[in-house]
């Protein structure tokens, strides 16, 4: 009985149904916005307003959702939390060009994202997790829906997706319907509501309403590294999901398997090529008749023939990451931090400063209840004249070399905004 109650269950995400403007095809589909053109307007007005430093290693706190008919712990499609760790262990190799790993190339356009991927360790009650989180399906009334594996997993199970990187993991059949995506938002007047997540006869799940439903999807055989007969065994179709989820097309465009020379992939240095790869040729040509970039993970390539992402794909995600709607809130995250480290969690969602001296003396002391980075001191000319961190929450600094005028202490408060005081030395 379990066995069949299972491939119905599969079937069942085969299955085809709208939730929203999707891009489908064979390997993964994807939860695109309604207009691309207002996304990369969006984008390109973004990419001047970072108040982080390129070099900073934003965290990222990830909850991965095992959903499984039945199976024992680390059997079937319960798979241990060994295979979870090679799964996160693969996308920091990847997203931060580690030398020494599969994810390191030599690359001229070659970058680091400077994205480091966390399991959850404080759940959304404030208690103690290892960010896994084990379901047995079969126990479940299914969805009377079908087709989306992020609206399947959720239905299942979800946690806020402002604070958590969702990844669901969900049985499917080997070498098709590997994973799904759902791609960032802009943050326009005039957009809001436009491309709400939307589940036909239902409003949440599980508390969470199923607008905001964010992540990605992941078929299990394909999930982390493993010892399967495929060309999709190291983990990049994890890495290909979360490169959708931080706002990259495939570099073919947006649309299906074969694109054409005048879709582009918006990124100058991923040479436009009109159609997918497959396998892991080495003589492909892009459109202008150069090498093809197959080594791209936004490509099909097998997944030990992918390296890269390039400057312009990491200038994106950045941008992404730190602007848009259920990005952004995931760099301040309580999921990030065991629940001893959070002692007050209003406090976790604010930045009380104070400043004193003001006029300062020939010391200034700067008291927060949280420990910041990027701080700086500048004059009327926006020179920086002192330029530090704060290893706690209040430290007291020597400025008696200043001259007498006016200056402005600059920081990054927890929205990862830049906050100015004003301050005169006498």
């Amino acid at each position: 009985m379990k066995t069949h109650q299972f491939m119905f269950i599969i079937f069942l995400l085969i299955g085809v149904e709208s939730f929203g403007q999707t891009s489908l095809n064979g390997k993964c589909s994807v939860i695109q916005p309604s207009s691309t053109e207002r996304f990369e307007k969006w984008i390109r007005n973004m990419r001047f307003s970072s108040v982080r430093k390129e070099d900073e290693l934003l965290k990222v706190p990830v909850v991965v959702h095992i959903l499984h008919p039945g199976d024992q712990l680390g059997e079937g499609f319960n798979i241990a939390d060994e295979r979870v760790q090679s799964q996160l262990r693969i996308l920091n190799e990847d997203f931060n060009r580690l030398e020494g790993t599969n994810g390191f190339n030599s690359h001229p356009n070659g970058a680091s994202a400077g994205v480091e991927f966390r399991l959850a360790q404080t759940d959304p009650n404030g208690n103690l997790t290892n960010g896994i989180v084990r379901v047995d399906i079969t126990q479940q009334e299914q969805p009377p829906f079908q087709g989306s594996m992020l609206a399947f997993g959720a239905y299942h199970s979800i946690w806020d997706p402002y604070q958590y990187l969702n990844i669901w993991v969900i049985p499917g059949f080997q070498d098709t319907g590997l994973g799904e995506a759902r791609f960032p938002k802009a943050e326009l007047p005039g957009l809001e509501g436009l491309d709400d997540f939307k589940v036909p006869g239902f409003d949440q799940f599980h508390g969470v309403p199923v607008k905001d439903i964010d992540g990605v999807a992941i078929n299990t055989i394909h999930f982390g590294q493993s010892d399967i007969n495929s060309p999709y065994n190291l983990g990049r179709t994890g890495t290909h999901e979360i490169g959708h989820f931080l706002g990259l097309y495939h570099t073919w465009g947006n649309d299906g398997f074969v694109g054409s020379c005048d879709i582009d992939d918006f990124c100058e240095d991923t040479p436009n090529v009109a159609s997918r790869t497959s396998g892991c040729p080495v003589d492909n040509k892009a459109c202008d008749g150069s090498k093809a970039m197959i080594e791209n993970y936004m490509d099909y390539t097998d997944d030990a023939c992918m390296n890269i992402f390039t400057k312009d794909q990491v200038s994106r995600m950045r941008v992404v990451l730190e602007n848009s709607p259920r990005r952004k809130s995931l760099l301040n995250s309580k999921g990030l931090y065991p629940p001893d480290d959070i002692t007050d969690i209003e406090d976790q969602n604010k930045t009380v400063l104070s400043v004193y001296p003001n006029p300062i003396t020939d010391r200034l002391t700067i008291d927060s209840s949280t420990k910041l980075k990027t701080m700086k001191l500048l004059d009327v000319k926006g020179s920086a004249v002192w330029v530090g961190e704060m290893d706690q929450k209040k430290v007291t600094i020597d400025l008696s070399y200043l001259d007498c005028g006016v200056y402005f202490f600059s920081f990054i408060d927890h929205k990862g905004l830049k906050q100015i005081i004003r301050l005169m030395k006498e």
